[in-house]
């Protein structure tokens, strides 16, 4: 069984994309949405167990909070984690690690980044959850990206 979690079909791809996104939470209270790029690197252990790298920047548009105030921040994500692939194609995972904040936001915490998502081989379609915590408070946001793919070996 564990061979055919991590057999020896390995590969590793590397990829870049965008995301655009929703703010949820006290994120939502002041800003109206997200955009941003990503990179990520993949090494797949076999057809069904992955581990992935990912790294990005994501900018919070703000919401105009009277008189003409608004924040202008956002998030540069270090993340580290898996993927399983029920199917060829499809994919659930999670990705753990630290968060900085940028511009009128200050600091970091602990990023967290669940996931599902459709390989269709040289691009890759994933929506996910998107949280950096820090003393009890989040700034989330669900966000759906497309990344494409390229490098590596293996077949899709």
């Amino acid at each position: 069984m564990i061979a055919g979690i991590i057999g020896a079909k390995a590969q590793f791809t590397f990829g870049a994309g965008v995301n655009v996104g929703i703010p949820v939470g006290d994120a939502g209270d002041i800003s109206s949405f997200t955009i941003g790029g990503e990179i990520h690197g993949e090494y797949k252990f076999s057809e069904k167990f992955s581990g992935i790298v990912t790294s990005g920047y994501t900018h919070f548009i703000g919401k105009d909070l009277g008189g003409g105030i608004k924040l202008n921040y956002g998030a540069v994500p270090l993340l580290a984690g898996v993927r399983v692939y029920p199917t060829e194609k499809f994919f659930i995972g999670g990705q753990l690690g630290y968060g900085f904040f940028t511009g009128d936001a200050s600091g970091g915490g602990f990023c967290y980044k669940p996931q599902v998502g459709y390989d269709a081989g040289t691009v890759q379609v994933a929506l996910n959850y998107n949280g950096i915590t820090k003393n009890g408070s989040t700034i989330g946001w669900i966000a759906l990206s497309g990344i494409f793919k390229f490098g590596g070996g293996g077949e899709k």
